[in-house]
């Protein structure tokens, strides 16, 4: 069986790095060409870029996991998402109005625009850095895991981590976000329908009536709380506004509203996320929780999916969907990987250091910086501390928390730049101690005071200091209200 979903596997792989050197000949030497696809993203292509950018281990896998671990109460918890596609889109738009406008690029490009401040440009900068990495290492642990499962250890977790980094590295480079747009096609459908075949092959073999029986009598998976009474009402409300806020905030969905061609993409958005986000929500999770019942006391919840299909499926069918799981892994990594190495090139490299640059040097800049972050998640991986979630927990929660100080300009004339720093120093800063100190959140995870004291450091200190002069986006978006 190994054998031949291996061969599968790699046949994906290597039509993913054929998108990547059409993408290559296709793709201009300019940053707006490399980091945004010259902004061509239409109807059809812009909705599963967005929709593959936010699916990744997190999701194939790693909910699966929790699905075992807790129960069904993970999947209302991330469902939530569904309907964060309304914000998501509305404030996307009103970010690619403007930052089209004015030629913005990055995320931080944009606040330090928007508030007229590269202190606050380079504060974002930093915590989307921060948090960025444990979320690069869980798609190397994704592709390791997925690759040790399927070849029943032969290649090993090291190796299948170095090759999905290598894969992921060959066609992020060559081609930026038009490679990475066009293979996002490929992955968002290939997970979806994906999905949808492992829960039909699967459902007979997992007897759910039975499952679900024996769930309710004997563990807790199906009460809200969840088996091991993780939920409570406290963490409820800790994952239902980060979970909602993050989508919008994480650097590679914020870059990505700018790459749209058009207004009518994000309407597009509209319609096709809540269905495609509930596929890939709703499945993994069942799939764990069913697998509770079928295969108790697995040593890595992680790995449930893989070895739920490696006992129950065909090789080549087992082989078609880690294919999908390779996809999910692939088309967010991939594209953190390009906005972070955006933010290198445009916010740190041609306004610090080389003013004078040339475009063409500013875009080798971002590929190099590109390998630089791949190889740096791998490493973060290897040593394969906590579980895909654990880590992922870490970068929505650092991300979660920008949210305040990123939308503010778009809504509140009032918004200063000291409002901002504040905002992210209050937030961070409290974020951090209750996570790695002394300090507890409790009933609540650490993001929910911390997003209060976002809050109100953005407020108290945008009123406490000068009101601002307008800056051009401010202007355009003052302007704009007025029509």
């Amino acid at each position: 069986m190994s054998d031949v979903a291996l061969v599968v596997v790699t046949l994906y792989a290597a039509i993913t790095l054929g998108i990547g050197w059409y993408g290559y000949v296709r793709t201009g030497n300019t940053p707006a060409e490399y980091f945004l696809a010259g902004g061509t993203l239409g109807r059809i292509v812009f909705p599963l870029s967005m929709f593959a950018t936010l699916m990744s281990a997190f999701i194939f896998l790693g909910s699966a996991g929790w699905g075992y671990e807790h129960g069904m109460g993970w999947f209302a918890l991330l469902g939530v998402e569904a309907i964060a596609g309304i914000p998501l889109a509305l404030i996307g738009l009103k970010v690619w109005r403007v930052g089209r406008e004015h030629g913005v690029i990055t995320p931080p490009e944009f606040v330090g625009q928007a508030y007229g401040s590269d202190a606050a440009k380079l504060a974002v900068l930093a915590v989307q850095f921060v948090w960025a990495v444990p979320y690069l290492a869980i798609q190397a642990m994704g592709g390791g895991l997925l690759f040790e499962t399927i070849t029943d250890g032969t290649i090993s977790f090291t190796q299948g981590a170095v090759l999905i980094t290598l894969v992921t590295a060959a066609y992020l480079t060559m081609g930026g976000l038009r490679s990475v747009a066009w293979s996002d096609v490929l992955q968002g459908v290939a997970m979806v329908v994906l999905l949808i075949a492992a829960l039909v092959w699967l459902y007979p073999a997992l007897e759910p009536a039975t499952a679900t029986q024996t769930l309710v009598e004997e563990t807790g998976h199906l009460e809200p709380a969840g088996d091991l009474g993780f939920f409570t009402p406290g963490i409820w409300l800790s994952f239902l506004l980060m979970n909602t806020m993050a989508i919008i905030a994480y650097p590679q969905m914020f870059q990505r509203f700018l790459a749209a061609e058009d207004e009518r993409a994000f309407r597009s958005l509209l319609v096709w996320w809540p269905a495609m986000v509930v596929v890939a929500a709703l499945i993994p999770v069942l799939l764990g929780v069913w697998g509770a019942a079928a295969i108790p006391g697995l040593e890595n919840p992680d790995a449930i999916i893989p070895t739920l299909l490696g006992e129950h499926v065909p090789a080549v069918i087992f082989g078609i969907v880690m294919g999908g799981a390779l996809a999910a892994m692939m088309s967010t990594a991939d594209s953190l990987v390009l906005t972070l190495s955006s933010i290198v090139s445009r916010d740190l490299y041609r306004d610090h250091v080389a003013p004078d640059a040339s475009t063409a040097r500013e875009t080798r800049v971002g590929r190099l910086t590109a390998v630089v972050l791949l190889g740096g998640g791998l490493l973060l991986a290897l040593p394969q501390q906590g579980t895909i979630i654990e880590l992922a927990v870490y970068f929505i929660q650092g991300n979660a928390l920008l949210l305040p100080a990123l939308i503010a300009p778009l809504y509140w004339a009032r918004a200063t730049a000291t409002g901002a720093l504040t905002s992210i120093a209050l937030g961070q800063g409290y974020f951090v101690v209750a996570t790695f100190g002394p300090l507890s959140a409790e009933p609540f995870m650490p993001f929910v005071p911390a997003l209060v004291l976002a809050c109100i450091g953005l407020i108290v200190g945008s009123l406490l200091s000068p009101k601002p002069e307008p800056t051009e986006i401010t202007a355009t978006l003052r302007s704009e209200s007025q029509l």
